[in-house]
């Protein structure tokens, strides 16, 4: 997928008063690895480089399943992402955090689980801003300044269904694990 196409998938998570603005905290997913991963190689982007690289303690960010999809259509896709990269025992899957300008939304009401997928280029503001690489005031200046006439997010309402599905699926696979392993846990103390 081209750059200027390539929208990454966020969950609103929180909203708060940063520097006098209100933004919203949205996580998204990654794959990483915290030791040398000889395995893994960088492409280079021109055909003078040479792949001479290994990879340390890289984050690449997720903006799709594994499969041949743009988007996340059910709560097998997400199981599919975790699937595939647990299958390599040195990486990963994180989430991490973003934050993004209320005024971005086109939701008054900002629920918590909902999926949006934001631009690169604004995605790439906003994780600037929350690693400390640009100021608050910076980050104003790049906002207002962009000509893009595409919004920085398009809400997406199948992957919100399908991170919804997914989460309870979770919690549902949790309690059972729980229950059907009860005895194996510490026990109250009864005074």
């Amino acid at each position: 997928m081209k750059a200027e196409l390539l929208r990454i998938p966020i969950i609103t998570d929180a909203i708060r008063n940063i520097d006098g603005s209100n933004m919203v905290r949205c996580t998204y997913f990654s794959i990483q690895s915290d030791h040398p991963a000889p395995g893994w190689t960088l492409t280079p982007v021109t055909t003078e480089a040479s792949p001479s690289m290994i990879l340390l303690n890289f984050e690449a960010i997720l903006v799709g399943p594994p499969q041949y999809s743009d988007i996340f259509r059910d709560d097998k896709d997400i199981a599919a992402m975790y699937d595939f990269i647990e299958k390599h025992e040195e990486l990963f899957v994180d989430i991490n955090d973003i934050w993004v300008p209320h005024e971005w939304f086109d939701h008054e009401k900002i629920d918590q689980g909902l999926v949006y997928r934001i631009t690169l280029e604004t995605f790439q503001w906003c994780w600037k801003l929350r690693n400390d690489v640009i100021a608050s005031e910076s980050f104003r200046n790049l906002a207002e300044q962009q000509k893009d006439p595409e919004p920085p997010l398009r809400y997406s309402e199948i992957e919100t269904r399908a991170f919804k599905s997914w989460t309870e699926n979770q919690i549902n696979h949790s309690q059972q694990i729980y229950h059907d392993n009860r005895e194996r846990y510490l026990q109250k103390i009864k005074a």
